[in-house]
């Protein structure tokens, strides 16, 4: 999955591998991390849902991604993607 928002002239381009199931966010060219292809957590939940909040600039990102209950791994995941409580993009991707 590889998305972009828009938030104060700036982009914000999130990518999450399917395979390794590593999830990182670019701003202004640097990458960070939202979740860990090393963390077992990663790979192993019990919730279908799960939560990122992220402060850039002077909003409020917010990242909610649920899973299928059964075969998560092989079917398409769903992502809603919040600014400031506003959803401003829904997709769904592997």
């Amino acid at each position: 999955m590889k998305t972009t928002i828009e938030i104060e002239n700036e982009t914000i381009e999130f990518e999450r591998n399917w395979f390794t199931g590593s999830f990182t966010y670019t701003i202004n060219g640097v990458k960070k991390t939202l979740d860990s292809a090393l963390n077992p957590f990663t790979h192993f939940s019990v919730h279908l849902s799960r939560a990122y909040e992220l402060q850039i600039e002077n909003s409020i990102v917010t990242v909610i991604k649920t899973r299928p209950l059964f075969f998560a791994g092989l079917r398409t995941h769903n992502y809603k993607f919040y600014v400031d409580k506003n959803l401003v993009k829904e997709i769904e991707s592997m």
